[in-house]
């Protein structure tokens, strides 16, 4: 009974949990209160997450576009309308990606937002399974690789301008750390004496390191990018070119050297992997990697924290101040 009006209408369901809140949506609907669109509750979270970073923002776009596409056509048009069917719908047209495990998060976090506000009681993303993806360990360069691909920047290129700048490229993401979007956006605003400082294109937060004469020689010598503005202040591009072809741009110009150093797997993140390898295997700690990439702890203890022979030799430096036994005299033992 609503509002002294018999209402009969069928749940569609068996099921007594999942018609009690059904009935529960229906009371809603058919007392006035207010419904909110898909279309309308994904353009208020996209709102609400503006201040992201750029590339968080355009992965976020591009897997709810997906997913608005979806409701139009199974269809669903309100919040409260999507169900866990729903969702298994969604799911088999694209779970086969190796990005589902991402979208789901996504969409968790968009039915929590949405439940938060009122436009829904329940979350149906939280029942869609996320496969276990088998783990992409980034080895680090070796000595020699670095090497060889810093030499590989002298042999690319039509002129002397790009082969400097593929080489002040790699050496500042080879003793910075910088991600790619980092390098693309380095300004000389961003050196202060000796000092790199800068906010993290993908998180924002600040990169203070210290860089070597040689990479300090190297942007010093850098001419100024060609077609750019007497007032541009980058390094590499122009100031007024748009951050997805700035990154487009660098990878063409590293995959070349890739290419000609002959390095098998050899990509921009590996840098950041080697320095924090190195940075660990020479004492560092987590916190003060996080500081010196720009990232949290959590986030370099699970990703960058890699085994190498300085880390391990290490760790049996510590473990011996324990048990109090050379690890070396106790081998040489045993095979006697």
């Amino acid at each position: 009974m609503v509002d002294g009006r018999r209402v009969r209408i069928s749940l569609k369901t068996r099921d007594l949990q999942r018609a009690a809140r059904r009935l529960t949506e229906m009371e809603d609907r058919l007392s006035g209160k207010p419904r909110k669109t898909i279309i309308d509750a994904v353009s208020a979270f996209h709102g609400q997450h503006e201040n992201n970073g750029i590339e968080t923002k355009r992965r976020y776009k591009r897997v709810l576009r997906y997913f608005v596409e979806f409701c139009g056509s199974y269809p669903l048009t309100y919040v409260d309308q999507a169900d866990v069917e729903a969702m298994d719908s969604y799911a088999v047209t694209r779970n086969t990606l190796r990005s589902w495990n991402k979208d789901v998060e996504l969409l968790v976090q968009l039915f929590e937002f949405c439940r938060d506000r009122g436009w829904t009681t329940k979350n149906p993303a939280r029942a869609l399974r996320i496969p276990k993806l088998e783990a992409i360990d980034v080895v680090p360069y070796t000595r020699d690789e670095v090497v060889k691909i810093i030499a590989a920047c002298d042999g690319i290129g039509r002129n002397s301008y790009e082969r400097r700048r593929a080489r002040a490229m790699t050496l500042v993401m080879r003793y910075a750390g910088l991600r790619i979007s980092d390098v693309v956006t380095l300004s000389r605003e961003h050196i202060k004496g000796r000092r790199l400082e800068k906010r993290a294109v993908k998180n924002k937060k600040l990169i203070r390191v210290e860089l070597p004469s040689a990479v300090m020689e190297t942007l010093d010598l850098l001419p100024p990018p060609k077609a750019a503005a007497e007032d541009n202040k980058r390094f590499f591009y122009s100031d007024t070119t748009g951050l997805r072809t700035l990154v487009k741009a660098a990878w063409r110009t590293m995959n070349a050297v890739f290419k000609r150093s002959g390095v098998v797997g050899a990509h921009p993140h590996r840098f950041r992997h080697t320095l924090a390898s190195e940075l660990l295997g020479k004492g560092g700690s987590i916190e003060e990697l996080a500081g010196i990439l720009g990232d949290s702890s959590a986030t370099i203890s699970r990703y960058y924290a890699k085994w190498t022979p300085e880390y391990q030799s290490r760790q049996d430096a510590l473990i011996r101040t324990i048990h109090g036994t050379n690890l070396a005299q106790a081998e040489e033992q045993a095979s006697n």
